[in-house]
């Protein structure tokens, strides 16, 4: 039903808004989001942004639709078990407002979403439920010089965390406060090169729409706030949806984060996919390069020297494979050493990759006072978008 305000009608959606004088409608309208997840939490923060009428959004998943996630997801339903969760929720959350661009992006953000794209935003938000897609996100926002919210739930709590990269650089990043727990979880996902554990036993944690939705507002919140509301820098809230209690800590920066420590306040970008001799020929010879990504640099069985299936593993990344890789095909035994690598000088880069760039997002190299990042996924600095899959 319209409402009356003066002597005229107003055909605003958003009217109420209006009367907020703190509530910046136009900017919330120009805002371009990033949701990386969507389930229960993603949902909720897309639906919380669809309702304030953000103006893009583009939600970021690899996962498909299981029946379990419907008492936590507002827009999935049955009918999209099976489906890829973030078209189920794209489609529905699009409806909330027509004028509110809400795009799927298929896939996993580590490979859909470059580092030029992701610059585009005003705001990434990591609604996963592991620690090494945040840690991952973390970083390119803080290379991309974009602000962060990472925003998590269990059974009773709702915790956020919001990192103002845009505006305050220097501040602390998600891993300046990861305790060791958390490094110790994604070890059990991981080899320590970064082969997949077949064995790994996936830890579910429960979690409730209560929790959800909490968590999902104070993303909203802090994602369309964050460019102008800052404050001092990086800060966590913790909120007890049971007991009613809430809590926010500021959160310093750590001296020698492996999230940051590498970067200095903010690294100088360069496009190198097409330009990838040119640019790594600007680097010293003997400069420490760090890939992205750990890359297999060496395949052979320790037991009968067996290398076969090297051709078919080195110089490719780590994450590709899982520990199976292993076993020889020849004895039949887990013998095989893969030297995995994650850092190079600039000439060893050159010599294991001559005419192409490595299969690498980007790498990181210390110029001078500074950090250089080359983007290996963009051939200049014009904005990108995610690389969506064919349809």
């Amino acid at each position: 039903m319209l409402e009356r305000r003066g002597a005229g009608m107003r055909h605003d959606r958003h009217l109420r808004h209006a009367l907020i004088d703190w509530f910046p409608q136009a900017r919330v309208r120009a805002a371009r989001i990033a949701v990386v997840g969507a389930g229960a939490v993603g949902n909720e923060v897309v639906k919380n942004l669809a309702l304030l009428g953000a103006g893009a959004i583009d939600v970021f998943d690899f996962d498909r639709v299981e029946l379990h996630n419907l008492t936590r997801a507002v827009f999935l339903r049955e009918a999209d078990v099976g489906a890829p969760k973030a078209s189920a929720l794209a489609a529905r959350a699009a409806e909330v407002d027509p004028a509110v661009r809400v795009t799927a992006v298929e896939g996993d953000f580590w490979d859909t979403l470059p580092l030029a794209a992701l610059a585009g935003y005003d705001c990434a938000v990591a609604a996963v439920d592991n620690f090494e897609a945040r840690v991952r996100l973390n970083r390119m926002c803080r290379i991309a010089g974009v602000d962060f919210v990472s925003a998590g739930i269990d059974s009773r709590l709702a915790s956020l965390e919001a990192f103002p990269f845009a505006s305050n650089p220097d501040c602390a990043c998600y891993e300046c406060h990861l305790p060791e727990s958390a490094y110790q979880r994604i070890a059990a996902r991981y080899s320590c090169g970064g082969l997949r554990r077949v064995a790994a036993a996936e830890r579910l944690v429960p979690t409730t729409a209560i929790t959800a939705s909490v968590a999902g507002a104070l993303a909203a919140s802090a994602a369309l706030r964050l460019g102008r509301d800052a404050g001092d820098g990086a800060r966590r809230v913790l909120f007890d949806t049971i007991g009613g209690g809430a809590s926010v800590a500021a959160l310093a920066r750590r001296a020698g984060c492996a999230g940051c420590g590498d970067l200095g306040e903010r690294p100088r970008v360069l496009a190198a996919r097409a330009a990838w001799r040119e640019r790594i020929a600007a680097i010293a010879d003997d400069v420490a390069v760090q890939t992205s990504d750990p890359l297999i640099v060496g395949y052979a069985c320790a037991r009968c020297g067996d290398r076969s299936r090297a051709g078919q593993y080195v110089l490719r990344r780590a994450r590709d494979f899982d520990d199976r890789i292993a076993i020889c095909a020849a004895c039949g035994e887990p013998a095989v050493r893969i030297d995995i690598r994650d850092e190079f000088t600039a000439a060893e880069l050159v010599r294991l990759y001559p005419d192409r760039p490595p299969p690498a997002k980007f790498a990181i190299a210390r110029a001078g006072d500074g950090a250089l990042c080359l983007d290996f996924e963009t051939d200049d600095q014009r904005p990108q978008q995610p690389q969506r899959r064919p349809e």
